[in-house]
């Protein structure tokens, strides 16, 4: 397996900056995803990482190594594309035994190893088939069983499940990790869901606009973003970011107080007030909040609420809703689950909490 480091790392076309001074640390055998919307230079890094793009400046090192001047067929990079990329001529078990093509693996050993491959991802039984005769899935399982059959180094997967149905996406999820945890495949994911990403990966790299906002565990950017960019992009349904202004002990919103606690309340100023839905709940005194929309969303209800900071999103466990618009209730939060934003950097103030 790799080790894999990206120092400084910049990709550029003229004026178009895609990867903008990226570094990167990956541990021989993590299962790393790249998460962050269409454009922020994710599908780039992995395709630098693959030898497909060159970078414009760093250095891109596997095991210690630098590989920036490596060509990709060197680099024994195994990657699964979102189009699958199978060849429609081919039988499954022909699509598998490709890549061993360029190794001048003996044909019984390659076609031993293909099977083997196959069992892995169970697919076994679809060996004579071609690529039109198979599921979305089974494409999935058999460009999979392609990449990993040369015994890669590192597995690159770009958008893997975008092609599957919600059912086949879950149930992948789960295979997909089950195989990177039996192999020991150094992986990384990239992919714009972040359920995906918050499921499967042991950190998630996020990045926005070339650059990288946070890396951490999936409970890391969840409980403490570092931006208000990590904030809103982590979480379903998304956070409530309130603007407001601190001031020593005080978070003014609007015409309501609410009281600040924690080291860096001193540094006074625009903020936002950062709410998850679900830290949000009913009280016997609080914020006093009239209903104007319930959303029922399966196991839980997401209701929107007027209160005096705002319009607030909160979640109720209850398949049926049980307050119509209109309703009167009282609003609270507990200060630990509260996080403020400076509102010119958007960084999190650590350690800053709002009650109540």
């Amino acid at each position: 397996m790799a080790r894999v480091d990206l120092q400084n790392v910049t990709k550029d076309w003229g004026t178009a900056v895609a990867v903008d001074d990226i570094s990167l640390d990956l541990k021989d055998g993590e299962f790393v995803a790249v998460l962050g919307p269409s454009g922020c230079g994710k599908s780039t890094t992995l395709f630098m990482l693959a030898g497909i793009y060159a970078p414009s400046s760093g250095d891109i090192r596997f095991d210690g190594a630098r590989v920036n001047d490596v060509e990709a067929r060197d680099r024994n990079v195994g990657i699964v594309f979102q189009s699958y990329a199978l060849y429609p001529n081919m039988t499954v078990l022909q699509n598998i035994l490709f890549p061993l093509r360029f190794q001048k693996v003996p044909r019984t050993d390659a076609e031993r190893e293909a099977r083997e491959i196959a069992r892995l991802v169970q697919i076994e039984n679809l060996l004579d088939r071609r690529p039109g005769q198979l599921s979305g899935g089974q494409q999935q399982r058999v460009a999979l069983a392609r990449a990993l059959v040369k015994k890669p180094n590192l597995l690159l997967l770009d958008e893997p499940l975008s092609n599957l149905d919600a059912t086949l996406r879950l149930s992948m999820r789960a295979e997909i990790r089950r195989i990177q945890r039996e192999l020991g495949v150094t992986t990384i994911l990239v992919t714009h869901d972040q359920i995906e990403a918050t499921t499967m990966a042991d950190r998630i790299i996020c990045m926005n606009a070339g650059r990288v906002e946070q890396i951490g565990t999936p409970t890391d950017l969840y409980r403490a973003p570092e931006t208000t960019f990590v904030a809103a992009f982590i979480g379903s349904p998304p956070i409530n970011l309130i603007d407001a202004r601190l001031a020593g002990d005080t978070l003014e919103i609007g015409d309501k107080r609410l009281r600040a606690t924690g080291a860096g309340t001193e540094h006074g100023g625009p903020v936002k007030l950062g709410l998850r839905p679900e830290h949000i709940r009913e009280a016997a005194t609080g914020l006093a909040a009239t209903i104007t929309a319930s959303e029922p969303m399966g196991r839980e209800t997401l209701y929107t609420a007027d209160t005096p900071i705002g319009s607030l999103h909160f979640l109720e466990a209850t398949s049926m809703p049980r307050l119509a618009p209109g309703a009167k209730l009282s609003l609270t939060f507990d200060g630990a689950d509260s996080l403020v934003f400076d509102a010119a950097t958007t960084r999190l103030m650590h350690g800053v909490c709002a009650h109540v």
